[in-house]
């Protein structure tokens, strides 16, 4: 008789052990994954039986191991499924879902898809549906010197890459490189511009209005649509403290579940499903701290790294693919049940570096409610040879956060 189900998670970082925690706790199962190495964040899991090759990076070699692992899969498992954890990964598969066709997963559009990875099509996409962003110019190598001469907003102001997570950004040798660079006045900006473009990266960079307020005006919208491209399951989050160290730059390290939903929520259901979009996304949004209104930074057309909070929160995202897929009865869930903390790091850097008393009693009530979850401290999962491994990850950020942190205004 064959086992109900097996998920093919495609990568190891924080955003793989989240899912492979909530499979092995929810229906212990030990997912396989698929990765050129194993990052430190997975390192000695029992819960996650890895198959390593440096070749997975190559979209053709990938697709072809996954059609046969497939195929060899629907022998011993009535339901598989395919969980790309960076946008590299996803866009290998939707360019290849043609091959994949034994996994479950309605993946979409490679051709849509590259408009969410390329944030100038994203933006486009936002002035069609009438989602509010911040005001962005595009520059080139040839015509950066014009399009600063023409930036209408004030300083400080944001560049970034189009895409920091694309390869041809991620293998350019940068000095002081950063997923994005905090800007403080027109020579810093020209100099960094500078910086890029003498290396190997060619693409576009966005100069964009810096929103006011800090880490704690910043939101993170988590979303599941069906295979039918229905919005059901939507996740909000307070994030209160981001990662500063110039590789992990703009991740979230401390989130607080906001329960129940936001106008903006609403405006991106309809976007989604106008679009017919499927599987998971999350977006990074910002509430201006002056004048209260909502702008949506970019679109991630995978899972978010942090976004192991919604399990905890009442509308997990990682659950969803089991609902939908497997079991076929994913009840729409729009919005938290609860209020809970979640982090990635020690609690002291959070009462360090968060200044918003308010937060911090919050944060306390929950840690003493007993509301307070570390995605890489799982009990089941929790031997010897873990404890080490996350906790020389927290080691490290008491050490660099002095070093690297930014206190924004």
């Amino acid at each position: 008789m064959k086992k109900e189900f097996m998920p093919v998670i495609l990568g190891s970082d924080d955003n793989a052990y989240g899912l492979a925690r909530v499979f092995h706790e929810r229906y212990g199962v030990v997912p396989i994954a698929l990765a050129t190495t194993i990052l430190e964040t997975s390192k000695n899991s029992k819960i996650i039986d890895f198959k390593l090759d440096a070749k997975f990076h190559d979209a053709d070699y990938l697709v072809d191991y996954l059609a046969d692992l497939g195929e060899k899969l629907k022998k011993e498992y009535e339901k598989i499924f395919i969980v790309p954890c960076s946008d590299s990964y996803q866009a290998m598969v939707s360019k290849g879902k043609a091959k994949l066709k034994m996994y479950e997963n309605a993946f979409i559009d490679y051709d849509k898809l590259l408009k969410f990875d390329d944030k100038e099509s994203f933006y486009k996409m936002c002035d069609e549906y009438h989602l509010p962003y911040p005001k962005s110019l595009m520059c080139t190598s040839k015509n950066y010197e014009s399009v600063v001469a023409k930036i209408d907003f004030g300083y400080p102001l944001i560049l970034k890459p189009n895409n920091s997570n694309s390869l041809e950004y991620l293998n350019a040798s940068i000095e002081g490189k950063e997923k994005v660079y905090f800007i403080n006045s027109k020579e810093e900006l020209l100099s960094k511009i500078k910086a890029i473009y003498n290396s190997s990266y060619d693409g576009i960079l966005i100069i964009q209005e810096f929103v006011s307020g800090d880490d704690s005006n910043m939101r993170v919208l988590n979303v599941y649509s069906d295979k039918n491209g229905k919005v059901k399951i939507m996740s909000l989050g307070q994030p209160i403290l981001e990662e500063y160290h110039p590789a992990t730059y703009g991740n979230y390290a401390a989130i607080i579940s906001v329960p129940g939903v936001i106008p903006i929520m609403e405006d991106i259901q309809s976007f989604l499903e106008s679009i017919k979009y499927t599987g998971a996304a999350n977006f990074d949004i910002k509430i201006d701290a002056k004048t209260k209104k909502y702008y949506i930074f970019e679109i991630n057309p995978r899972l978010g790294r942090s976004s192991f909070f919604t399990t905890p929160a009442g509308a997990s995202i990682q659950d969803a693919y089991v609902q939908d897929l497997v079991k076929g009865n994913l009840k729409a869930k729009i919005g938290n049940d609860e209020e809970i903390l979640w982090l990635n790091l020690p609690y002291m850097l959070v009462k360090k570096y968060v200044k918003n008393e308010s937060i911090i009693k919050k944060c306390e009530k929950l840690r003493r409610e007993h509301k307070c979850f570390h995605t890489l401290k799982y009990k089941g999962d929790y031997h010897l040879g873990r404890r080490f491994i996350v906790n020389l990850q927290y080691a490290r950020k008491i050490h660099y956060y002095p070093k690297y942190y930014i206190e924004k205004k």
